[in-house]
């Protein structure tokens, strides 16, 4: 087997004195129980412990602030865990951004000056429709500074982030690269097919492969070409080891493997 090089692509990281509080209210909001860890759990050391004890390389930590007023607050301590991480894996940030913010585009220089790689959002949260007007000058800066957007795409209870709301947007903004999670479109799968073959959308695995039935991640996966997924847990809402061995058990190949598991994301942030 190969020895895999394994980048989990899609985690989430908050300060300590909130990170408990705010795993439960993920956890609330989509109706899960956060799994119990060894710490606590939402913190970037909790995440460091679990992915060792998996051999993880490396990892994209974000956060999206859900007002205006979290913006900044939340992009400095993604800078801020950046800045001290000292350990030998691979740590990538993604920060956040607002429709509402002021300013959108100084902010997002400041964070890609400061060493962030890109903007994660989620529309259902920050209760706005990603294709939305009001939504194009943040749009428009991230093109611009070349900061790729990792959107949740999808949900069955809501439609600010439907798959065709993405397709709406990137009409308009062509060179603006987007990683679709959770294969496109949250339990909005069939939906979420319907992205594939566009040149500049990626997609990552997270909250699908311990969802849905492993042959149709298979499909779904091949689908939107495995040479465009990007293996992620959607920490700290599944455990390390649950989501690697549910990814290891599907009917891939060894070369489909290697590339979602680090190589296609490797080549995304670095190209």
């Amino acid at each position: 087997m190969l020895n895999y090089t394994i980048i989990d692509a899609h985690c989430h990281v908050y300060p300590e004195k909130i990170a408990s509080k705010a795993a439960d209210n993920i956890g609330i909001f989509y109706g899960y129980s956060v799994p119990p860890f060894d710490g606590i759990p939402g913190t970037l050391e909790t995440m460091l412990k679990a992915g060792r004890s998996v051999g993880f390389a490396g990892y994209n930590i974000s956060g999206a602030a859900t007002s205006p007023a979290q913006v900044v607050s939340v992009n400095n301590g993604l800078i801020a865990a950046l800045n001290g991480f000292d350990g030998t894996e691979k740590l990538f940030a993604f920060g956040t951004a607002h429709p509402d913010f002021a300013n959108v585009g100084d902010e997002l220089e400041r964070i890609k000056n400061a060493g962030l790689r890109g903007v994660k959002l989620h529309a259902d949260c920050q209760r706005f429709n990603i294709d939305d007007r009001s939504a194009y000058q943040m749009y428009g800066a991230a093109q611009e500074l070349d900061l790729p957007i990792l959107c949740h795409v999808g949900d069955e209870n809501y439609d600010y982030s439907s798959p065709y709301r993405l397709l709406n947007l990137l009409k308009d903004f062509p060179r603006l690269r987007v990683i679709a999670a959770h294969l496109g479109g949250y339990r909005e799968w069939d939906e979420g097919i319907k992205l594939a073959g566009t040149p500049n959308i990626w997609f990552d695995t997270c909250s699908a492969q311990s969802i849905l039935p492993p042959e149709r991640v298979v499909t779904q996966i091949r689908t939107l070409g495995a040479e465009r997924c990007f293996f992620g847990t959607d920490y700290p809402l599944w455990n390390a080891d649950k989501e690697l061995d549910s990814f290891m058990n599907l009917e891939l190949t060894d070369k489909e493997k290697e590339q979602i598991l680090g190589l296609n994301f490797l080549s995304f942030i670095n190209g």
